[in-house]
């Protein structure tokens, strides 16, 4: 059976999948570093920035899927929170999987799990309560990362995997949850508004220019030493044991590179996220002919992202880095090929069977977990 195509936010899956092809230029493309005054340099934006959509769109689809605007009954509840379990189970083992082929790739599906999780008791929560939530765990988690990884390292090894996913991972959960609450709070707006499309881009673009701005600006007052607190984590031997904080530390709170965990490089991201999405809005308000690909693209997104992770294990399985720490195919032809491809394959694909082979497979899994039961939907996961 067939996506209910016209339900979904046409919006939502432009964005997706420009998240999706940013991070693939983020694994090929040798970006250096993001500033902001030279412009040859904005190319580099996409470092982090792709992946924080990814993550913020999670939240979006998650709300989507439980009723958008109006969130579902108690009973509907039931079902979809059993379902968005089993589909975090699927994704995590997903990810586990593209882990084990060792590619340079920090794999995102893992901690992009861990995000269903925590939504399941959040899916009745307004959205201003989300907003604000999303804020707090952006400006507090930052300097609770490296007690909390410190509390369970003194326990030992069992919990590795946890403060992996949590903590010391490339992607930190406990930091990351503030995209999944934004990510939520904007799915249960009204996403066919062109006034709340232009809200969301307006305070987007305010948020990343207002957060950057004062980092640059407070930049002075760190000297450069220091990694940020969220990557200070104790010593791995032994890591309970002599923690402790330097003022340099709090220092680097000021920086917001790409995954440095700051607050303000979780604010700058999250706005960044917001115009984004914002944008698709209003570019694609309606479904058309001119857009399918990249909304086909972006209602495939799990099996895009998988089939690029393989693609790369396999073009590093028949090269060697070279000294510049580089393999040989790395480079724009290689991403144009990779965005052409995937592109392609995603719109032959939707438009004959409507639905990617991962999700399929995943939606079937969680749907028949459930006796087959169906939850209302306004887009997919």
């Amino acid at each position: 059976m067939t996506a209910n195509r016209s339900a979904r936010i046409p919006g939502v899956d432009i964005a997706r999948a420009l998240a999706v092809l940013g991070m693939f230029a983020a694994h090929i493309l040798d970006l250096g570093d993001l500033r902001w005054a030279e412009p040859e340099t904005w190319g580099s934006v996409v470092n982090g920035h792709s992946a924080v959509t990814f993550a913020v769109l999670a939240g979006v689809s998650i709300a989507l899927v439980t009723g958008g605007t109006a969130p579902l009954d108690a009973e509907q509840l039931v079902v979809a929170r059993h379902q968005l379990l089993v589909r975090a189970c699927c994704i995590f083992l997903l990810g586990g999987l593209l882990q084990m082929l060792g590619t340079p790739v920090l794999i995102i599906l893992v901690m992009y799990s861990f995000l269903f999780v925590v939504s399941l008791p959040l899916l009745r929560v307004s959205p201003p309560t989300l907003f604000v939530a999303a804020g707090v765990v952006a400006v507090v988690m930052p300097f609770l990362v490296p007690l909390i990884h410190a509390a369970l390292g003194a326990w030992g090894s069992p919990f590795n995997a946890l403060t992996d996913i949590l903590i010391s991972g490339g992607y930190p959960g406990l930091i990351w949850a503030a995209y999944l609450l934004l990510g939520l709070g904007i799915g249960r707006l009204d996403l066919r508004s062109p006034t709340v499309a232009r809200r969301l881009a307006g305070f987007g673009a305010g948020i990343a220019v207002a957060s950057y701005s004062l980092s640059a600006a407070l930049s002075g007052f760190d000297d450069g030493t220091h990694e940020p607190p969220s990557q200070f984590y104790a010593p791995s031997e032994n890591p309970g044991e002599d923690f402790l904080w330097e003022w340099a530390d709090l220092q680097a709170m000021l920086g917001a590179e790409p995954h440095s965990g700051t607050p303000f490089d979780v604010f700058g991201s999250a706005g960044i996220s917001m115009l984004v999405i914002g944008l698709c809005l209003l570019l694609c308000r309606r479904p058309g002919r001119f857009s399918f690909p990249l909304r086909a693209t972006g209602s495939m997104v799990l099996t895009v992202y998988s089939a690029h992770i393989v693609a790369i294990f396999v073009l590093c399985l028949f090269s060697e880095r070279g000294r510049d720490g580089l393999y040989p195919w790395q480079g724009l032809l290689t991403w144009i090929v990779f965005v052409l491809v995937a592109v392609a394959f995603s719109t032959v694909w939707i438009a004959r069977y409507g639905r990617g082979p991962v999700e399929g497979l995943i939606s079937s899994i969680a749907r028949r977990s459930s006796g087959s039961r169906r939850v209302p939907a306004r887009s997919g996961v």
